[in-house]
């Protein structure tokens, strides 16, 4: 990034900035979770356990579902926003994201005898409004984290607090339309 376009940036362009930045960073963790060597037993136990979540989550009516995603994408969102640990908590999910997908798509291979790319499935699924809305929440709560710190460092961490309040607010709402989406497609 050009010391010039952060210099040059408003306010508003810097949080831009910043959160477009945690979104490739996002995109590069689930990458390589995806593309992490995984043992037959942790494609095993990865599956089992996405199967079984699988089937909880389709035995549910519309309104329950949706609540249910969510709920799980939320807290992992929440946890995102909470400076240092956030970083740690976000890389955690997303390699883990990726390293189910990747479980998910060796056995699917498997099964029906082809050979995707973990790779393409992921960018498959970049076509759902989903997977938007969430990197997109995942990706503010992670730059918020570092504009806590800033701000902190800086001794304007109370002027931060009301960003931080809307940032949740607007994560939310981005992904509850995620889990209307997401619920209904399944």
């Amino acid at each position: 990034m050009s010391l010039e376009l952060w210099k040059g940036a408003s306010p508003r362009g810097r949080r831009i900035i910043i959160i477009v930045a945690f979104f490739l960073f996002a995109i590069l963790v689930t990458i390589i979770g995806l593309l992490a060597p995984l043992s037959p037993q942790q494609i095993t136990s990865e599956n089992n356990e996405l199967n079984s979540t699988q089937q909880n989550v389709q035995s549910m009516d519309l309104a329950h579902r949706t609540a249910a995603i969510f709920q799980n994408n939320f807290e992992i969102c929440l946890l995102m926003f909470v400076p240092f640990l956030g970083i740690f908590i976000g890389t955690f999910a997303l390699f883990n994201t990726g390293s189910v997908l990747q479980a998910q798509t060796i056995t699917l291979n498997a099964s029906n005898g082809t050979h995707i790319p973990p790779i393409l499935v992921l960018a498959v699924l970049f076509v759902f409004p989903f997977t938007w809305l969430e990197f997109i929440s995942y990706s503010t709560a992670l730059s918020e984290g570092f504009w806590l710190i800033r701000r902190g460092l800086q001794g304007e961490l109370k002027r931060e607090i009301k960003n931080l309040a809307k940032l949740i607010l607007i994560t939310a709402a981005l992904l509850a339309a995620g889990a209307l989406i997401e619920a209904a497609l399944i």
